[in-house]
């Protein structure tokens, strides 16, 4: 079976379900005590599924999902399909940056779902403080697997691991994910494999999530 882990942070997830909740509470609300007019529902109903879209596409949707053949960048309005022998390399700026091979160019993707925040960018920039203690595991990293179970390092961790741990989260994904490309490059070379294309492609109903409430939004504003 190939393997298959889909990474994302924490902050992001909590929040698309905190939303739902909102509005599941606020439709009962006013499911029980009625509506004050009917084109009030209508624009309640268009604002709540306008900040809805919007909130699913920016917080609930961006994934990087890690497999036996490469990256899938899933971020809000484009999807990118990076086979590992195409990347060139896997850093962080203020997001996760993949750099990869477009026929004679090179390009860079951003993975929205692996920002750096400004914190983690000056721990980076100071590097880790000395004598400062590794900890036990990556904290803010949903890493679900095919069981859809979360994913922790062990306490005994080998030596690279341990570097990894002392880093943020997204840096850390960085690395790990670095040394995998450049890993899976070589045995491509080895192996005389011919590399596969890096595709990108528009997802319609993400765009469709944002924009139809919003022309709704619109229609009953101007109603």
């Amino acid at each position: 079976m190939t393997e298959r882990e889909t990474l994302r942070l924490h902050p992001p997830v909590i929040f698309w379900w905190v939303w739902v909740a909102f509005v599941v509470a606020n439709v009962a609300d006013y499911a029980v005590q009625g509506l004050p007019s009917a084109r009030f529902g209508w624009l309640l109903a268009a604002v709540l599924l306008l900040v809805t879209g919007v909130a699913y596409t920016l917080a609930a949707r961006p994934k990087v999902i890690e497999d036996g053949d490469g990256l899938t960048v899933v971020n809000p309005f484009r999807v990118h399909r990076l086979p590992w022998p195409t990347i060139d390399s896997v850093d962080t700026g203020e997001w996760v940056r993949v750099r990869y091979a477009a026929g004679a160019t090179s390009r860079v993707v951003h993975c929205w779902a692996l920002y750096v925040s400004t914190r983690a960018r000056r721990k980076l920039a100071v590097g880790p403080a000395v004598g400062a203690s590794v900890p036990r595991r990556l904290r803010g990293l949903v890493a679900a697997g095919p069981a859809g179970g979360y994913a922790q390092p062990s306490s005994r961790l080998p030596e690279e691991a341990l570097r990894l741990a002392s880093l943020p989260v997204s840096a850390a994904i960085a690395a790990r994910l670095d040394s995998r490309a450049a890993k899976e490059r070589k045995r491509a070379e080895a192996n005389g494999t011919e590399a596969s294309t890096a595709t990108a492609a528009w997802s319609w109903a993400a765009l469709a999530a944002v924009a139809a409430p919003a022309l709704l939004l619109l229609a009953v504003a101007l109603a």
